[in-house]
């Protein structure tokens, strides 16, 4: 189903809690530019292999809240109650259906600042800060390249209301943290520079005893189009090749390392195992139990 039966789903990475929580799902027209070096049949043909509608594109947004020790630190803050798409709505029930009270989130570990991952850092209308007291952790590639004088304008044309939105209002704000590759971000958690979908994209690292959970956020985007097709370039990686080389080295740690993964557009539960299929990978996901 589309849908989860139920809109948080929780896991152990040894001792620390993961609690993947549902936001929605964009039901995303098929479109040829979509996926730069592949055709709308190609892609089809994917999502049919998967098991997945081929009506529209399944977009799905999962945000995940690890609970370590007493502290709850939330990766990326989801697309904002409708600010991103209509239906992708549902993360502050889910949250408090899951037990989750937003004003227990300590940290927010921020991947990349893509409208999905960050307009629910502000409320709509009025750009508040619905986190006020949360430590915006970011890398700081990211950040200064958003933030930059002049980079609104050199955007392009359908970027600039979201980076404009950015440039006006996080500056704005005294809980950022800037950090580098590798930065611990939280107890067990490291930040993985991981550029190319956008300059300072970035994965987490999460470690507790022998277990690893490799949070890849949007290097790998829909499994079900690039595990088969890792060398597929999205519209929305900003540097389709750095993406691409960014996503194998990503996947092939994570197999080498026999570690889970999740990943904010993976279906719900957002979280599952990759394997080699000669120049390519396959993908099981955790079916939500």
């Amino acid at each position: 189903p589309l849908e989860p039966t139920t809109g948080f789903y929780k896991y152990k990475v040894g001792s620390i809690e993961v609690t993947a929580v549902y936001d929605g799902i964009w039901r995303k027209p098929h479109d040829p530019t979509f996926i730069k070096n592949a055709s709308v049949e190609e892609t089809k043909a994917a999502l049919a292999n998967a098991g997945l509608t081929t009506e529209f594109m399944p977009i799905p947004l999962t945000v995940i809240v690890l609970k370590i020790g007493d502290r709850h630190i939330m990766v990326d803050a989801g697309s904002g109650v409708g600010q991103w798409q209509a239906n992708a709505t549902h993360l502050p029930a889910n949250m408090n259906a899951a037990g989750i009270d937003r004003s227990q989130i300590s940290s927010i570990l921020v991947s990349h600042f893509h409208p999905d991952h960050v307009w629910g850092l502000m409320e709509k209308g009025t750009n508040a800060p619905v986190f006020p007291n949360a430590e915006l952790i970011v890398n700081g590639t990211e950040y200064k390249w958003w933030t930059e004088p002049g980079r609104v304008e050199k955007l392009a044309e359908g970027r600039r209301a979201a980076g404009k939105r950015i440039a006006d209002v996080f500056p704005t704000w005294k809980n950022w943290k800037l950090v580098e590759h590798n930065a611990e971000v939280a107890p067990g958690v490291r930040l993985l520079a991981a550029a190319g979908h956008t300059p300072g994209h970035s994965a987490f690292l999460v470690t507790s005893g022998k277990d690893q959970l490799m949070v890849s956020n949007d290097a790998m985007y829909v499994p079900a189009l690039l595990a088969p097709h890792p060398e597929w370039e999205g519209a929305y990686d900003q540097d389709g090749p750095m993406a691409v080389a960014t996503r194998r080295k990503l996947v092939d740690r994570v197999i080498a390392d026999k570690m889970m993964i999740s990943g904010a557009h993976f279906p719900f539960p957002g979280a599952g195992v990759f394997a080699k299929d000669g120049n390519a990978y396959t993908f099981t996901p955790v079916v939500q139990s």
